[in-house]
């Protein structure tokens, strides 16, 4: 034998291939990839704890992938803890970060995993999640509970909303009643009905099979009038941000249903024209700007005290920006302040509407944003308008409401497809819905 070539010792060779295993193990891959910051090599090493679950996983997806600043590693972590879920001893280790994890986005994913899972076993973890000390971990379970569409999900719902009062004007009160109703098809108005009901439909009963009309919002506890309307639009919310686009773009005048407008310069039709495309006047008594102003005051005018309320703005960066850090009570005070603010407000450039985002989460104490906009996300470079990646701003949003649970409602002042198409996704994945806003223009 060639003196070089010699045989490798087997207990050599056995620690070298453990050495390898070990290294190329997906929780190692998982946690060298989130010190890189690396999202894809996260996403990769997540779908592979999906296919091998272990403890290990379990925990390092729990305590590093729900605080990575990545919807789409926390959705590759939630479908592998997903998973996970089908294995008893994985589940205990779950329901156990569920009960002592210290931060929110942790708890949250823990929910998230257990209803992914649809694993009948995952309900009793959910049922005790719905008395988590933190709002947005109970509105993930409330979420769970209707996703997971078993009879037993219904029990847990109503002895919650009698914890919280069946009349209560709390948004959490709504949230139980609207899944509730989207699990059984009905709309009692008290809590013993609902006992009733339940008992008498029996076993057979599958919510499986109920067919609601869809949507959000199945009734108001004041008669349907919310807070008020903004374009016809109910609030129902009593802690909001309400985020307006002040953007250019604002300055056009909607014209009627019908009705067109030719551009002098590219001689097409439009539904819409710009009286001052310079941007020197003021906007037109009929525009876009105006009539949100306006829309604005006279809702922030007919706020009840109990409604507790923000405001952001956005344009161009400098002129994006936050009213109030926190939900404020609608007392005359803070309401004559914020008419003073919206009455001030002049157009801006571009529409950073990502900017907006990020200031709306930020509020403390809101549970639902209502955005009015007219257009895309755009922002200026080197002097030129450019448009930001909706699906930037759409996973930015996510991202940033992973941990609030915030309801996102858009309504789009615009008869641009494309803008429709961005608000409407924008909302529908933050739980919210997309409204056309298109009042015809005063003659």
């Amino acid at each position: 034998m060639n003196a070089l070539i010699r045989p490798i010792p087997v207990l050599a060779l056995t620690l070298a291939v453990a050495g390898l295993a070990h290294a190329a193990a997906p929780e190692a891959v998982f946690m060298k990839a989130a010190k890189k910051g690396d999202k894809a090599a996260m996403v990769k090493a997540a779908e592979a704890m999906a296919e091998q679950p272990s403890k290990k996983g379990v925990q390092v997806m729990i305590k590093v992938g729900a605080l990575f600043p990545s919807i789409d590693v926390y959705n590759a972590c939630q479908e592998a803890l997903a998973a996970a879920v089908k294995d008893a001893e994985l589940r205990e280790e779950i329901g156990k970060a569920l009960e002592k994890s210290k931060r929110v986005e942790q708890r949250s994913l823990c929910v998230d995993a257990m209803s992914s899972s649809k694993d009948k076993a995952a309900l009793p973890f959910l049922a005790k999640a719905l008395d988590d000390r933190e709002k947005p971990v109970r509105v993930s379970a409330i979420q769970g509970l209707v996703g997971m569409k078993l009879r037993e999900c219904i029990p847990p719902l109503y002895e919650r909303l009698a914890k919280v009062g069946f009349d209560s004007k709390d948004a959490e009160a709504e949230e139980l009643y609207d899944a509730l109703h989207k699990l059984t098809g009905q709309a009692h108005e008290n809590l013993d009905d609902w006992k009733k009901w339940y008992e008498a439909v029996g076993e057979s009963f599958n919510p499986g099979k109920v067919a609601t009309g869809g949507g959000s919002g199945t009734r108001l506890r004041d008669g349907g009038k919310g807070e008020g309307k903004i374009f016809e639009t109910v609030v129902r919310s009593q802690a909001f941000v309400l985020v307006l686009d002040i953007s250019s773009s604002m300055r056009v005048i909607d014209l009627p249903p019908g009705e067109t407008w030719k551009d002098p310069k590219t001689k097409k039709e439009k539904k819409y024209k710009d009286p001052d495309p310079s941007g020197r006047k003021a906007p037109h008594k009929y525009s876009r700007f105006t009539r949100a102003k306006e829309a604005f005051v006279k809702f922030i005018e007919g706020m009840s005290q109990r409604a507790r309320f923000a405001i952001v703005v956005f344009g161009e960066k400098k002129d994006t920006k936050l009213w109030k850090k926190e939900v404020v009570q609608a007392n005359p005070k803070n309401k004559k302040a914020a008419i003073a603010f919206v009455q001030k407000l002049k157009w801006s450039g571009a529409t950073r509407t990502d900017l907006a985002l990020e200031q709306a989460f930020a509020v403390e104490g809101a549970d639902t944003i209502y955005l009015f906009s007219d257009g895309v996300p755009e922002q200026i470079k080197g002097g030129k308008t450019v448009d930001i990646p909706h699906d930037e701003v759409i996973e930015k949003a996510q991202t940033l409401n992973r941990a609030r649970k915030l309801r996102l409602n858009c309504y789009g002042m615009t008869s641009s497809s494309k803008t429709r198409a961005f608000l409407t996704k924008l909302a529908t994945e933050n739980g919210g819905e997309y409204k056309d806003i298109r009042a015809p223009a005063k003659k």
